[in-house]
């Protein structure tokens, strides 16, 4: 790459199914499965499979305020680019300070759990008890390699894993389904009616719903590496969505066939799935090892859309300047030894204090409010965007409609993780995030005066100077 920018990424890297594999991986299905069927049925009970398809449908209205947006503006710096063309380079600024804190806990949160996970799989295979830390270490230096080959690479290893993880689970609902569970196969988990809390469960059911998804919209990110990216992020978008979404209601439809409305209550337990691999196939160590493999493509991914979003505020000088900087094969080494060394020492920091799982479940809580507000806040700038920058082709129905619906949706998540305020650790999400919001408002106005010329160019590095034909846009529809 001799010669060429050392702020640039390499283009036309990403095709739509690996942009898709990514975005998928992201989403770690075998982990959301694992770790949210349980949360989810604690209010929807048997009905937990219609709270999940509710949950889907929400977040096919945050993939079109993301595909707005990314068919105008293909950048690495998702949400803080988009909005600082939607709200300003204030509002850009405080939307990319709010996004390294969410996605700067991806790291921490699937670090530890790995760690955690690795030595219960090795205790139970061999006996051996050893400290989760040395796991932890050894998955950030094995994603540093994987991240530091470029994101092909990243793409290529992320596939191979969804693809074991996915085809593991779809075994053994296959087993259960072919036995017909407990009661028989039917469409009553789709019934309102079986919600253990009424209309208020499947509510609940649809708030950990919302959070298995987090991890879809990763896949804006790939803008500049992306083939044709102002068409293939908003496929990708919308695939993703939609092929994670049918699984997720299939799998947590499964849980309900094979458990039975009689025994519901066995569906919100901590670890449904170990109780129904164990009744099914008679193995539970199959399960850790699906669980660990989701992990591991989970943090792959996960940790490139980060290391991303870093460098695109390196690049425009909001971060330091060397994190916005590509080595010789296109990749942004100094942010990726950047951020997995921040989310080691956090990991392993914070993880000696309240444990791994301590860890995985404040990290978690702090992604999943903090991604909700992003969603939010797209939603609103991607009606200011269109209204005022692109007002021939603003429509109606789908920069107005769809993103007041959607801004409507997202706040039963927010009650949902709020009302009651949560114990320790995870109350000190919400605190940090305001903490941490504060600090953004004081760099911000401290930035205005003494850096105007940095603020006033955010969000803009990344942009061609004229556009392709093939770029060409076309007439929207009211």
């Amino acid at each position: 790459m001799s010669g060429k920018d050392p702020t640039k990424l390499r283009g036309n890297t990403l095709s739509v199914f690996s942009a898709v594999a990514m975005c998928m991986a992201f989403m770690g299905p075998a982990t959301s499965v694992a770790f949210n069927t349980g949360q989810a049925a604690s209010g929807a009970g048997y009905a937990v499979p219609l709270s999940i398809l509710l949950a889907m449908i929400a977040c096919l209205l945050v993939a079109n305020t993301i595909a707005g947006f990314a068919r105008k503006l293909p950048t690495a710096g998702f949400a803080y680019t988009y909005n600082s063309h939607g709200f300003g380079p204030s509002g850009g600024f405080l939307s990319g300070w709010l996004l390294l804190l969410t996605y700067g806990m991806v790291g921490p949160m699937l670090f530890a759990a790995l760690g955690n996970y690795s030595a219960m799989f090795v205790k139970e295979l061999s006996g051996a008890e050893l400290p989760w830390q040395l796991f932890s270490v050894v998955f950030v230096l094995i994603v540093w390699v994987v991240n530091s080959l470029g994101v092909s690479s990243s793409a290529r290893t992320a596939l191979v894993f969804l693809v074991l993880e996915v085809g593991v689970l779809l075994g053994l609902a296959a087993t259960i389904l072919a036995k017909g569970g407990d009661a028989g196969i039917s469409l009553a988990p789709f019934n309102p009616m079986h919600s253990t809390n009424g209309i208020g469960g499947i509510g609940t059911g649809m708030l950990w719903g919302i959070l298995m998804f987090i991890g879809f919209e990763s896949v804006s990110t790939l803008g500049e590496e992306a083939k044709s990216a102002k068409r293939s992020i908003p496929l990708a978008l919308f695939s993703a969505v939609l092929v994670i979404g049918v699984f997720y209601v299939f799998m947590t439809y499964t849980a309900s066939i094979g458990f039975g409305p009689e025994n519901a209550h066995a569906i919100a337990a901590d670890s449904p799935w170990s109780a129904l691999v164990h009744r099914y196939w008679g193995i539970t160590w199959i399960f850790t090892l699906t669980v660990l493999i989701s992990q591991f493509a989970n943090v792959v991914s996960g940790s490139n859309a980060i290391v991303r979003v870093l460098f695109s505020m390196g690049r425009e000088h909001v971060l330091p300047r060397l994190l916005g900087r590509v080595s010789k094969r296109g990749v942004p080494q100094f942010a990726i030894t950047a951020y997995l060394g921040f989310a080691l020492v956090f990991t392993i920091g914070v993880g000696s204090a309240i444990g791994a799982l301590g860890v995985y479940s404040f990290a978690g809580t702090l992604l999943g409010l903090g991604m909700v507000l992003i969603y939010m806040l797209m939603s609103i700038g991607l009606i200011r965007f269109y209204y005022r920058k692109h007002r021939d082709e603003f429509s109606v129905f789908r920069h107005a409609v769809l993103p007041v619906l959607t801004v409507a949706l997202m706040l039963l998540p927010i009650y949902g993780q709020l009302i009651p305020f949560p114990g320790f650790p995870d109350g000190l999400a919400p605190i940090l995030l305001v903490a941490w919001m504060i600090i953004g408002g004081i760099y911000l106005a401290i930035a205005k005066r003494k850096r105007p010329e940095v603020l006033s160019a955010m969000g803009r590095v990344f942009e061609e100077t004229e556009e392709k034909p093939n770029d060409e846009r076309t007439p929207a529809r009211t």
